[in-house]
């Protein structure tokens, strides 16, 4: 990870917690701040296809005022880390409305970053993204980002069993951080249609091929877009253990018939 003068490379759970939570096996969560909603703001493009996540967006970012070799953002990744090949910003500066907008306020976390300048990050190591940064000297960037943009997406609410503990939720998890593909998301591969997911939601809310943005309830908030396999499969375990009222955020990528 590099914060534009402090470079160190690590991997975190996005939690948004609303009060302090404890887990049922004594794990407790820490307050953090408010993290923005793991799907895009920027426009959807008119022939956007339902299959394709991603949209492209051109923006500039200029060095902050009190230091000319930041921008306000960090990024992680790189063909040589264990956070997947793509550079991608996993912690922004956000600022308050008396302090100076220096265009950072146009990202959003997991963006990945294609170019700067018409430097090409793609298949590159994290230092050499790092390099590409430093080039800049101080001067503003134009950064190529390729945002998660899903046309379909769906909060599904579910009141779990008391006995949720003891069953299984019947859905199979695909992808994560730690597979190493361009796009390291969390689908959906199989539902179990005698799962508790399946027959505690209705008119097939949840599809194979789903992507899952999020799982939430009144208290946290658990962003599933940049987490490895096992991490997601486990913070979804426990969130539904753990409470009564869970809402997962889906985007769906095929059409119902």
């Amino acid at each position: 990870m590099h914060q534009f003068n402090d470079m160190t490379q690590h991997i975190g759970t996005y939690l948004h917690i609303l009060n302090r939570n404890e887990f049922s096996d004594g794990t407790q969560l820490l307050h953090v701040k408010e993290l923005p909603p793991p799907y895009s703001s920027i426009e959807r493009q008119q022939d956007q296809s339902i299959e394709n996540d991603w949209k492209d967006e051109f923006i500039e970012v200029k060095p902050l005022n009190n230091n000319l070799n930041r921008y306000g953002f960090t990024i992680s990744g790189g063909i040589d880390t264990e956070h997947g090949p793509s550079i991608v910003i996993t912690y922004i500066d956000y600022c308050s409305k008396l302090s100076f907008d220096n265009g950072r306020t146009n990202l959003r976390l997991f963006d990945r970053i294609l170019s700067i300048n018409d430097i090409n990050l793609s298949n590159v190591t994290h230092d050499e993204a790092v390099q590409a940064f430093s080039l800049a000297q101080g001067q503003p960037i134009s950064l190529h980002i390729r945002r998660l943009n899903p046309i379909d997406i769906e909060h599904i609410d579910i009141i779990m069993p008391s006995d949720a503990l003891n069953q299984r939720l019947g859905i199979t998890i695909t992808g994560g951080l730690d597979r190493n593909t361009e796009d390291s998301g969390l689908f959906i591969s199989h539902i179990d249609p005698n799962g508790l997911l399946a027959t505690l939601t209705k008119n097939n809310q949840f599809r194979i091929g789903d992507r899952l943005l999020e799982i939430k309830t009144n208290y946290t908030s658990a962003n599933l877009q940049w987490v490895t396999h096992l991490k997601g499969i486990e913070l979804i375990r426990r969130i539904c253990q753990d409470n009564k009222h869970v809402t997962f955020v889906v985007a769906h990528r095929n059409l119902t018939l």
